[in-house]
C-alpha cells in the first residue's frame, strides 16, 4: 500500500533529524508548547501528557470530570504551585464546594488565597474581566458545574465574556482555569456534556478525569487511581493520557502507577 502524505512527511522529518540531529527540525506546535510559560500540576506524568510541562499561562483551561475523579485535587495542587511560584490565586466558588481543610492538606496557603462566593453564575462571569485586567493574579479558578453552563443565558454570557478575555489573558501571566463537574450520563454511559457548550471552543487545554479504581490499604480505601485524558490541546498533540494516584491521607501527589 502506498504511503500516505502524512507518512511521507514523517519519513522526511525522520531522515533530516537522523542526519542533522533531533533539534534540526520540529513541529511548530511542539516548539510553541516548549516556549509557553506554565504552572506545574505536581504530577509528572500529567505534566508530560500536556506537552507543555504543566498548565499553560495566558490561556483558558478546562478540567472536567465527575465528583471524586481527582479533578478538584489536581486543581488545588495547581493553586499551591502557583502560590509557590510567588503568584496570587483567586478561587471563584460558585457552588460553595470549597473545603479549606482539604485545600490546606493539598498545599494551598489559605491566607494567600482569595476565595470568592458569587451570588450566581452571571455575577461570577462579571467578576472575571476585573480579575484578569486589573487583579495581577497568576491563577483564576472558576468552579462552574456543567448544569450551570448548560443554561442558555449562562452560555451566551460565557461566550461573550471569554471572547473579550482572550486578548488581555494572552498578554498576562494569568491562567483562567475552569472546573466543570459532570453529572448524569448520555445513552452510551459517558458523562453528559452539552453539545452547544461554549467553554470547549475557547479552551486551549481540556483534561477529562475518570476515576478507574479504588486503592486499598489492607481493607480500607485510602485513595483512588484516575485516568486523565487530554481531549483538546492547541499547544501539543491531543489524545495523550496519564494515570495518577490520589491518596486521602497524604498532602502531596503520588504519581507512581
Amino acid at each position: 500500500m502506498a504511503a500516505t502524505r502524512k507518512e511521507k512527511l514523517d519519513q522526511v522529518i525522520g531522515a533530516i533529524q537522523k542526519r542533522w540531529g533531533s533539534g534540526a527540525i520540529s513541529r511548530s506546535s511542539e516548539q510553541l508548547a516548549r516556549d509557553t510559560p506554565r504552572i506545574a500540576t505536581s504530577f509528572p506524568s500529567l505534566d508530560d501528557a500536556t506537552g507543555a510541562g504543566g498548565i499553560p499561562r495566558g490561556r483558558i483551561i478546562e478540567l472536567l470530570g465527575r465528583p471524586t475523579s481527582g479533578m478538584t485535587t489536581v486543581a488545588l495542587r495547581i493553586v499551591a504551585q502557583a502560590q509557590a511560584d510567588e503568584g496570587a490565586a483567586v478561587y471563584i466558588d460558585l457552588e460553595r464546594n470549597f473545603d479549606p481543610v482539604y485545600a490546606l492538606r493539598r498545599g494551598v496557603l489559605l491566607e494567600q488565597l482569595i476565595l470568592v462566593h458569587p451570588f450566581d453564575a452571571g455575577q461570577a462571569l462579571d467578576m472575571l474581566p476585573d480579575f484578569v485586567r486589573n487583579g495581577g493574579f497568576n491563577l483564576l479558578v472558576c468552579d462552574m458545574p456543567v448544569r450551570v453552563q448548560d443554561k442558555e443565558s449562562t452560555g451566551r454570557k460565557l461566550a461573550s465574556t471569554l471572547g473579550r478575555l482572550l486578548a488581555p489573558l494572552s498578554k498576562s501571566n494569568s491562567t483562567l482555569l475552569f472546573l466543570t463537574t459532570l453529572a448524569g450520563q448520555a445513552g452510551d454511559g459517558t458523562p453528559f456534556y452539552p453539545q452547544q457548550a461554549t467553554l470547549p471552543h475557547f479552551a486551549t487545554l481540556r483534561l477529562l478525569f475518570q476515576r478507574e479504581r479504588w486503592l486499598y490499604r489492607q481493607r480500607d480505601v485510602h485513595g483512588f487511581e484516575t485516568r486523565v485524558i487530554v481531549i483538546k490541546n492547541k499547544l501539543s498533540t491531543p489524545g495523550q493520557e496519564a494515570r495518577i494516584a490520589i491518596y486521602f491521607d497524604e498532602t502531596g501527589p503520588e504519581d507512581r502507577l
